[in-house]
């Protein structure tokens, strides 16, 4: 039997979705439908074991099935609908870390797939040709996908590579090493408030990947700074949630560099961020500035729809990333940060950026 998570499993379901319905429709801001924009599927490509796998709509519920641009099915799809409905009901009240669906096994086989998603490496899911109505062309793009039925989802991983370093000063030895003693399931907050409550100050040196940081400067020269200032104020316990840490950073509550800037600059340039990694950056490999993803950002919400952000939509994706994401904790011993440390003479910190879904 074949085993996936609930993300790995809406993956396949919406390639399976995709197959039956044959249109992509557009999504605001707060992931309702917008009924006005929406993509004609042409041609849905998967990337398999094998290689690539291109499914082309033919006359009527027929599916031509090319394998490297050789045909090796026809298969009807006209009992996909019915057979859809099982495999989402399946996902969504299936209560296992992983687990098989038999029905859409059974589908796997029909459409000769032979794994559930494109995997890690890939920004994109999935590839689409569509008729793009505003154009008149029929591009192939690239989509990410991204599931509201299982647990909430990162936008950005935690590794080495997100490792933020701060030079604090105006600390005494015995005060680090008091203060590195502190333990417990808030000990970055609490070293942070012993931190300040001692006198000592931040500046941020920089980020521990010169890769990350070049890719950071790329979408904006002053970017690497911003998320310095968020990421240390999430740790200094000021909040989670993105807007709210951006509009107390515009409001000057935040202040640690000391831009010139108001909550609607910081705001733009956390929406690029997030926009930017979303569809292609990522943190320990040089950027080029392409969207590797570049169709968009597929989302399966808990009903079952389907709907995606594209360029078209891009600003209600951009607000949708905005409004939905927070800054989370990730294993302090796992990416070895959280500890004050000496280092060329200098007193540093390191905190880590993970970004997490809300929803």
């Amino acid at each position: 039997m074949i085993k996936g998570n609930k993300g790995e499993w809406s993956e396949f379901y919406t390639f399976l979705k995709l197959l039956s319905e044959r249109r992509l429709n557009g999504a605001d801001a707060n992931l309702q439908k917008i009924e006005d924009i929406f993509y004609p599927v042409l041609k849905i490509v998967r990337q398999e074991a094998t290689g690539r796998m291109d499914y082309e709509f033919s006359e009527g519920s027929q599916i031509r099935i090319l394998d490297a641009g050789v045909e090796i099915a026809l298969v009807d799809a006209s009992d996909l609908k019915s057979k859809i409905t099982e495999v989402f009901g399946a996902i969504k009240e299936s209560s296992e870390t992983t687990f098989g669906v038999p029905v859409a096994e059974e589908l796997m086989d029909r459409f000769k797939a032979k794994r559930l998603n494109a995997g890690n490496s890939r920004k994109e899911d999935i590839t689409l040709k569509i008729h793009d109505m505003h154009t008149g062309t029929v591009p192939e793009v690239g989509f990410s996908i991204k599931s509201m039925l299982g647990s909430t989802a990162t936008l950005l991983n935690a590794s080495s590579a997100t490792n933020f370093i701060y030079k604090i000063e105006g600390l005494n030895e015995e005060q680090i090493s008091t203060i590195n003693t502190l333990q417990g399931r808030s000990k970055l907050r609490d070293r942070l408030t012993a931190i300040i409550k001692a006198g000592g100050t931040f500046t941020f040196k920089g980020a521990s990947s010169d890769t990350f940081t070049r890719n950071l400067r790329k979408v904006d020269t002053v970017l690497p700074e911003i998320v310095a200032e968020l990421l240390l104020a999430y740790y200094s316990d000021k909040g989670k949630l993105l807007p709210d840490l951006v509009t107390k950073l515009g409001e000057g509550e935040i202040k640690i560099l000391h831009f010139n800037l108001d909550a609607s600059d910081y705001e733009f340039k956390t929406k690029s961020f997030l926009h930017n990694i979303a569809l292609g950056m990522v943190p320990n490999t040089a950027w080029d500035g392409l969207l590797k993803a570049h169709g968009g950002y597929i989302v399966v919400r808990e009903d079952g729809e389907i709907v995606c952000y594209h360029v078209y939509n891009a600003d209600d994706f951009r607000d949708y990333l905005f409004r939905n994401t927070k800054f989370d904790t990730p294993s302090t011993s796992r990416h070895i940060f959280g500890n004050i440390y000496k280092e060329g003479g200098d007193t540093l910190l390191k905190l880590n950026l993970q970004i997490r879904f809300t929803r």
